[in-house]
């Protein structure tokens, strides 16, 4: 019982270090695309990134092609 509680604890662990990876690389990704288009990243773009859900990268990352400025593409 408690090896299993143990095992499913550290797969748990696993999954969700891997998803928070996933999330640091799509966030990774965006920031340099958007310092490519738009330059240098104002700190309220920064911390945006940094709270972003999967969702919202997502999301971001598809808009950033026919985004013409940061605000068209952070409108909420």
């Amino acid at each position: 019982m408690l090896a299993e509680n143990l095992e499913n604890l550290v797969k748990k662990e696993r999954l969700e270090g891997r998803q928070e990876g996933r999330q640091k690389e799509a966030q990774r990704i965006l920031r340099k695309q958007l310092g490519l288009k738009f330059g240098e990243l104002p700190v309220w773009e920064e911390q945006r990134l940094g709270q972003a859900t999967p969702e919202q990268l997502e999301e971001w990352s598809a808009a950033i092609l026919t985004a013409n400025s940061l605000d068209e593409l952070f409108k909420d």
